[in-house]
């Protein structure tokens, strides 16, 4: 079996992307890993054709070791542990050593370049997306002359993420469910997590169509009052969509004052003029998929591509059984849970 290496496979995104080619029995799957004990990875080293190797995407020689030898790699960068800066420079880098190397097919994990997007206005800029839209500008750049082929896999929102990150509802003591965000009426093209996995999959396996391609993928393009509207068809909950301005959003939301954006890399992260805070990110994020600004996806390529894919948010609701509650999705959130609770027994025990 041709071997795949997988950065960022024990991620939201990379999970499904690591089961997929496991179980496709046409790929063996090698994942780059910053701890080889870890839950996440453990986890994924008991499907069938996986194996674990220990490094991390910030290092060169780590990369190198990792791409050696394999056919292929689907890579996903952490900006929110990297850094802008960092994940421009190692994003471009791990393409680089992948070329070296002999990758002969390489597929990129990005997301829509805001900045790019909004025709360069400033206010729809954040670290995370444009970092990685840079970098697929890079890659793409290069053309497809050569031994290695590459391909771009862009994804936006989770639709996941309502049950886990920035888009929870708020039950209220009478059992209504309240969006309350600095959302307008744009449309976010959520993507279910589940369905990455195929996409990937598709890419691999169709080098002659896919060298070259941006696959821009999605669920359902839908705005937060359709979301609750939705959420009540398939309930029968009352859910509700509140504007809120963006100050008041990012005072309830902030992990704590002055946050910066790449704050779950923890303290001792590089940090410079150019890094941005928690409060300029997400100010950006909201303003840019609240508003709509990203590209429409076209979705009978992704109905021919992924002829089983979830089909709406509703189909979605359904498959899923959503109630509106938290439930645990996301590996950055689950991180954090984890630092505070080594840093609240670190405390106990010293005191």
């Amino acid at each position: 079996m041709k071997e795949i290496l997988v950065i960022g496979g024990t991620g939201a995104q990379g999970l499904p992307v690591v089961k997929a080619l496991s179980s496709s029995t046409r790929f063996a799957v090698r994942v780059l890993t910053r701890d080889v004990n870890s839950s996440r990875a453990q986890q994924i080293a008991k499907l069938p054709n996986v194996t674990l190797v220990e490094g991390t995407q910030d290092n060169q020689k780590d990369l190198h070791t990792a791409f050696h030898g394999v056919y292929g790699a689907w890579v996903n960068t952490d900006g929110f542990t990297l850094g802008e800066k960092n994940e421009l420079f190692y994003g471009c880098r791990a393409y680089e050593i992948a070329r070296h190397e002999g990758v002969q097919h390489y597929v990129y994990a990005s997301t829509d370049f805001a900045l790019k997007d909004a025709n360069w206005n400033e206010r729809y800029h954040w670290g995370h997306n444009d970092a990685k839209g840079r970098v697929v500008d890079y890659i793409l750049a290069q053309g497809q002359t050569g031994a290695m082929k590459s391909s771009i896999l862009t994804t936006g929102p989770y639709m996941d993420m309502l049950m886990d990150g920035h888009f929870v509802p708020k039950e209220q003591l009478d059992g209504t469910f309240i969006w309350a965000n600095p959302a307008k009426s744009g449309k976010l093209p959520l993507i279910c997590l589940d369905d990455v996995g195929p996409y990937a999959l598709w890419l691999f396996d169709n080098l002659s169509e896919s060298a070259g391609m941006d696959l821009m993928v999605t669920t359902d393009e839908i705005c937060f009052a359709d979301i609750a509207a939705v959420f009540t068809k398939v309930t029968g909950k009352k859910g509700v969509h509140q504007y809120i301005p963006i100050e008041d959003w990012l005072n309830a939301a902030e992990p704590y004052p002055n946050a910066p954006a790449n704050f779950v890399a923890g303290p001792n992260a590089h940090r410079d003029e150019a890094s941005m805070t928690w409060r300029e990110n997400f100010t950006a994020w909201w303003r840019y998929w609240g508003e709509g600004v990203c590209h429409k996806r076209d979705i009978q390529l992704l109905d021919r591509i992924h002829p089983t894919r979830v089909k709406s948010l509703e189909d979605w609701m359904r498959k899923y059984q959503y109630d509106g509650r938290q439930r645990n999705v996301l590996k950055g959130v689950e991180d954090l849970k984890k630092k505070a609770q080594l840093m609240m027994g670190q405390s106990a025990g010293s005191s």
